[in-house]
């Protein structure tokens, strides 16, 4: 809640200075501001969840009176089928996770490793149609997950429950799982 902090110490502020010199109005106008903006994440965050992209990035455009942020438009992108490709997991990732943090959420990064990925490195994944796509060639994955969801180009925008994510994976050797701070340069 880093725009509640905000408006906390901008509210002090403005308090203090409106007790000397009347500024009641401009204190609840910077408050309504910082409301709103707090609102349109919230709301925003909400549809993304739901999996409606198109809604959120209208409900931006709409409410803010300004096209959606570069951020949200990856976000939509990253569930194109184009990105259904071994190899195109960090992109997909990082716009997936800067969407979710942009507007306050606490998403995950979590790297998914086969236990002998020199031997064994691909992973793949049932899709719902049947279909196996490989994930990986190289034995490495990575996703988001966020309230119990994983989030890649493979579930849609809408995500999947963790457990059903990891029972559509296959690999010869075990897969395992780690959280990870950041995004390696190199996997």
């Amino acid at each position: 809640m880093p725009l509640l902090r905000v408006w906390l110490v901008v509210s002090c502020l403005m308090a203090s200075m409106g007790a000397a010199h009347g500024a009641t109005p401009v204190r609840e106008t910077v408050a309504a501001q910082v409301m709103g903006a707090d609102s349109l994440r919230a709301h925003t965050l909400s549809l993304l969840a739901r999996g409606d992209v198109t809604g959120a990035i209208d409900y931006w455009a709409v409410t803010t009176g300004k096209a959606a942020p570069s951020w949200l438009f990856a976000f939509k992108t990253a569930f194109d089928a184009s990105k259904q490709a071994a190899g195109a997991c960090q992109g997909v990732a990082r716009s997936i996770h800067t969407a979710f943090t942009q507007l306050g959420g606490k998403p995950e990064l979590v790297k998914l490793t086969t236990r002998d990925r020199e031997i064994f490195g691909y992973i793949l994944f049932k899709m719902p149609d049947g279909r196996d796509l490989n994930v990986s060639r190289t034995g490495y994955h990575v996703l988001v997950r966020m309230n119990g969801r994983a989030y890649d180009a493979y579930t849609g925008a809408t995500g999947m429950p963790w457990a059903e994510y990891l029972s559509r994976l296959g690999a010869r050797s075990e897969i395992i799982q780690k959280v990870i701070e950041a995004l390696p340069e190199v996997p």
